[in-house]
């Protein structure tokens, strides 16, 4: 699948302008057992961002699950959490963070900086990085200029078809400056755009 960047029309939308690549792959497998779903994803970040506001982490890793009353999640992925008025769009609140207007996300995210804890946590009417119920667990490694990360979650039951979608903070970036994939749906015993295969 593809990661993309939106392109805003002028600097007056985005004074700090865009990333150099807009698009780039992400290769995504996925396995389950009896207990867990575990996703694996390998990518090359590329440089060229538009923002290094993360001095610690050269790159962030994102999953993030939504529910069937997340408006057109299937199709949009975690752009449904993406509002103008969020903390660090141009002349909005600074403390606004991501949110849902209904439904909510579960989300899980992966940080390159030594001992960084993994974040399990829930996007609704705010963001919350910590108190989720995912049991997620990550692992991270870079071999020459290509990043592997594997989660690990609970297993949210064979025969379902999971939503998700991903997101990639690459060369340091932080706040909006991410690139995003659009819906995608992740199958355990069914049909998916990524199909898990049983352990």
């Amino acid at each position: 699948m593809n990661l993309n960047f939106k392109r805003l029309a002028d600097k007056e939308l985005e004074p700090k302008g865009a990333p150099k690549t807009m698009i780039y792959p992400v290769g995504v497998q996925a396995a389950y057992d009896a207990s867990n779903l575990y996703i694996r994803m390998t990518f090359k970040a590329p440089a060229g961002g538009a923002d290094k506001g993360d001095k610690d982490n050269d790159v962030k890793v994102a999953v993030m699950f939504p529910d069937a009353k997340v408006p057109q999640a299937a199709q949009v992925g975690c752009w449904a959490t993406c509002h103008v008025d969020a903390r660090t769009m141009p002349g909005a609140d600074d403390k606004k963070t991501k949110y849902t207007k209904e439904g909510s996300y579960d989300l899980m995210q992966w940080k390159s900086a030594k001992g960084a804890k993994v974040a399990d946590g829930t996007v609704t009417s705010e963001r919350k990085m910590e108190g989720g119920s995912l049991g997620a667990k990550a692992e991270g490694s870079k071999a020459g200029d290509t990043y592997t990360v594997t989660f690990t979650r609970k297993n949210p039951g064979e025969g379902k078809a999971v939503p998700f979608g991903l997101a990639i903070h690459g060369d340091h970036a932080s706040g909006r400056f991410h690139h995003v994939s659009l819906g995608y749906t992740l199958g355990l015993g069914a049909d998916g755009d990524v199909k898990a295969t049983k352990l």
